[in-house]
């Protein structure tokens, strides 16, 4: 009797393995969905149905893979010590992965991302909008596109980041128009502090919007905002 027991359960149980084997391979390649919220859809570069599905946590971002968010949702990625944070009503594809040479490309079409890149200080790690790139290998930044702008951002929260061919150190970044042919320097240092938003982040983002995409992470500080939904996860990795 339990003989036949363990010998119906060996199909099942060989599937499952094989599944966790799978999934453990995925994980030390690419980067895996560790939390959601809200709707997050996924569309699959090898599914040939081209069906957006929604996102959950311990899916795998390949490469070709897009994402979008709605109002209100956002997913964080983690690869090893690598994290990408994709916040809300953004659309990002994920355009090259190479673990092994450790070489990654992205895009952000519209909305934000946020990385902090730990495993590719021999290779490259590379994040580009309509108008700008972003190119890193061990820091972390923000980027940005406004699609109401016309305009792509990105700003340097630690280390060294190169944008369109120019190194910005942490507290600065650089902005582009569409059809601009010179890239616009920025300075985040009074604005964002390491305890969060000063008052001058709630008066610059009258001239420049973009900066409400940081306040899911930088908490205002002396002024509120109830018109974001905070990133529970932000510095808790």
């Amino acid at each position: 009797m339990v003989v036949r027991v363990i010998m119906s359960l060996k199909i099942p149980l060989t599937i499952l393995f094989s599944l966790l084997t799978s999934v453990s391979l995925f994980a030390e390649e690419f980067a895996v969905a560790t939390f959601t919220r809200g709707k997050v859809s996924f569309l699959s570069a090898s599914d040939t149905s081209k069906l957006w599905k929604t996102l959950k946590v311990n899916d795998v971002l390949k490469p070709g893979d897009r994402i979008k968010t709605g109002n209100g949702s956002k997913v964080d990625f983690l690869y090893q010590e690598t994290e990408i944070r994709i916040q809300p009503n953004t659309d990002f594809t994920l355009k090259e992965w190479n673990s092994d040479k450790k070489e990654a490309k992205a895009f952000v079409q519209n909305g934000a991302a946020w990385f902090r890149v730990n495993n590719f200080k021999k290779g490259s790690f590379e994040v580009s909008t309509p108008t700008t790139t972003a190119g890193v290998r061990g820091t972390a930044f923000g980027v940005f596109f406004e699609e109401k702008e016309k305009t792509g951002y990105t700003c340097v929260c630690e280390g060294l980041v190169n944008i369109n061919g120019e190194d910005f150190a942490k507290g600065t970044g650089g902005a582009k128009k569409v059809g601009a042919t010179e890239l616009e320097k920025k300075q985040y240092k009074d604005i964002i502090t390491k305890d969060g938003a000063t008052i001058l982040l709630k008066e610059k983002r009258k001239e420049f919007p973009m900066l409400n995409r940081c306040l899911p992470c930088h908490k205002p500080i002396g002024w509120e905002d109830k018109s974001f939904t905070p990133d529970e996860t932000y510095g808790n990795k």
